[in-house]
């Protein structure tokens, strides 16, 4: 059970479906182009609510450091903004391809998925580094 479902597809399925993937990528675009541009974005509705930073709070700061090549900065403010443009890139990519295409690197990206972990192995990560973040421990 376990092992099933560490190897499911999850970054797969936002591809497969454009609608959401598009609203991922739009948001993400303007968040990033806001903070680029010096303009306010919007904030953590996590830590409005809680009080307590997000596993992924410092992102957006993190991605516009490491887009200007401020890579030592970037990896202060969040040391997972390098997988988060990855990620983000090849989500973008594979929505604008044709539909063929587009199919053909779903299934491809599911199968990686399916036989690396990868997307829970991100995400274990991403936790295991919050609970050091959060312990000033980082």
């Amino acid at each position: 059970m376990l092992r099933r479902t560490w190897f499911t597809p999850s970054f797969s399925t936002l591809i497969e479906n454009r609608t959401e993937g598009l609203a991922i990528v739009g948001a993400g675009a303007l968040l990033v182009g806001l903070h680029l541009a010096g303009l306010p974005g919007w904030a953590c509705p996590f830590k409005s609510l809680t009080g307590i930073p997000c596993p992924g709070c410092g992102l957006t700061t993190a991605t516009g450091e490491l887009l200007r090549g401020q890579f030592l900065a970037s990896l202060n403010s969040h040391a997972f903004a390098g997988i988060f443009l990855v990620a983000y890139s090849v989500l973008a990519v594979v929505l604008f391809l044709p539909e063929e295409q587009r199919r053909s690197a779903v299934a491809w990206i599911a199968m990686f998925e399916r036989r690396t972990g990868i997307t829970s192995l991100v995400l274990t990560a991403l936790m295991i580094y919050w609970g050091f973040r959060l312990a000033g421990l980082i």
